[in-house]
């Protein structure tokens, strides 16, 4: 659900955009400080919602209640799969009374488009598109206003939540409120993993307190970078952040990071990646092969990583690329997530150097899933020759539309007489189709 089709995507936005305000004014007040993430207060038109408050404030906001409260106790939790369960008429409801009868057709649009993207399920909203988050947001205003409703003290950033009380039976009641409210109203539970109580000087040594050299530097890196999901890249730090990150060794961080038993920090090694890539460093090349399996989750920072090495050698690229497409070929083990195929697919088109066409016509024919066939026609698109595009229009007609324009952009390589009789026995209609069968 997270890839959307670019009409699709922009006609989301714009629903979205237009409840904005409504779901702004149905929110805790951002005055209380208890609300941080993906306020529209104050926002300009056009804009889904202000940089600040960001999750870094989010932290800080944690970080001195709990200093100021050294005896007080700490309850800790985040929803499971939150945006894959969102009900979607629970999300309708929530809207309807935000916008207090008004905006019927914006929010019937919405509904409908939803039900589509979840392909008929009545669950599940897209995960990625900026303009989800508001809705998530939506979702959980009711949720927000029971705490409140029972004096319960927290603070919550999307579906992370933080509750401070003075004893542990207070804070487990506040959780157990949260998780009721949660399931009875919308049908979310919360990760039994990462539900827990603890006192707030344990909570600062877990989760606040740097105890070696090497945690210092890493939480300083994470302090910098913020939240995961934002994708925060060296470029979009102030001068002072970059002179932070230039003095750690970013390069020591990554093995450590990868090292034999160690749970992945997605959010480090995604912005470590990123920023190595520009340094073009050769000998990491090996790290992140080696950790390919592991670094699934962040696909897109491994093609950032690679689309930088532009002077590697021929040889190194024909190893790094063979390296690359290799999980999406081998029929012995589990095949690796959409996400992953998409990004190295999506090098493969960027960086025509790359080539290996033969290898894309395979994993173009051997998918099962519509969106790899996308991007691996896309990336034909860009390496493959009129052998392997010509094998590729009988795909046409059991494709979804967005990958049938990739198709007819991988015809591209076909003659001008073999695109034409193509066109015409197709008898296009999508104007982005034709646009592509000639482009």
């Amino acid at each position: 659900m997270a890839l959307l089709h670019p009409f699709d995507l922009l006609i989301y936005t714009a629903l979205v955009l237009a409840l904005r305000d409504d779901i702004t004014a149905a929110r805790l007040p951002q005055t209380q400080n208890r609300v941080f993430s993906y306020r529209a207060d104050g926002a300009p038109p056009g804009v889904l919602y202000n940089e600040s408050p960001s999750y870094s404030e989010f932290k800080d906001s944690v970080n001195a209640r709990v200093v100021e409260g050294p005896n007080g106790f700490v309850g800790i939790t985040d929803i499971a799969d939150f945006y894959p369960r969102i009900y979607q008429h629970r999300l309708v409801n929530a809207l309807q009374a935000a916008a207090g009868g008004k905006k019927q057709d914006e929010i019937r649009a919405l509904e409908k488009m939803l039900y589509r993207f979840s392909e008929g399920a009545s669950y599940g909203i897209p995960i990625g598109p900026p303009a989800s988050r508001p809705l998530g947001e939506a979702v959980l205003i009711d949720v927000d206003s029971t705490l409140m409703s029972y004096s319960i003290d927290f603070i919550r950033y999307t579906d992370d939540f933080v509750i401070f009380a003075e004893s542990p039976q207070r804070a487990e009641y506040g959780l157990r409120v949260l998780g009721e409210t949660l399931f009875l109203n919308h049908g979310l539970t919360l990760q039994t993993a990462k539900t827990k109580v603890l006192r707030s000087g344990e909570y600062l040594a877990a989760y606040l307190t740097p105890h070696t050299e090497k945690e210092e530097a890493r939480r300083k890196l994470l302090d910098i970078v913020g939240e995961y999901d934002e994708a925060v890249s060296y470029d979009d730090l102030d001068e002072s952040q970059k002179e932070e990150v230039d003095a750690l060794n970013l390069s020591e961080m990554l093995k450590e990071a990868l090292a034999e038993g160690q749970n992945v920090d997605y959010r480090e090694v995604s912005f470590i990646l990123g920023r190595l890539s520009a340094l073009q460093k050769p000998e990491l090349i090996p790290i992140v092969i080696d950790n390919l399996e592991r670094l699934y989750p962040v696909a897109h920072s491994i093609a950032a990583f690679f689309k930088q090495f532009s002077a590697l050698d021929e040889s190194s690229r024909g190893w790094v690329a063979q390296a690359l497409l290799a999980p999406l070929l081998d029929n012995d083990s589990a095949k690796p997530s959409e996400y992953y195929c998409i990004w190295v697919l999506n090098l493969f088109h960027d960086q025509r150097d790359w080539n290996h066409a033969q290898d894309l016509l395979r994993v173009f024919r051997e998918t099962n899933s519509d969106t790899v066939r996308r991007f691996a026609a896309l990336a034909l698109a860009t390496s493959g020759t009129r052998s392997e595009a010509i094998q590729t229009p009988k795909y046409l007609a059991a494709s979804s539309s967005l990958s049938r324009t990739a198709i007819l952009l991988a015809t591209a390589k076909m003659g001008a007489d073999e695109r034409k009789y193509l066109r015409q026995g197709q008898r296009l209609n999508d104007p982005l189709e034709k646009l592509c069968a000639v482009s």
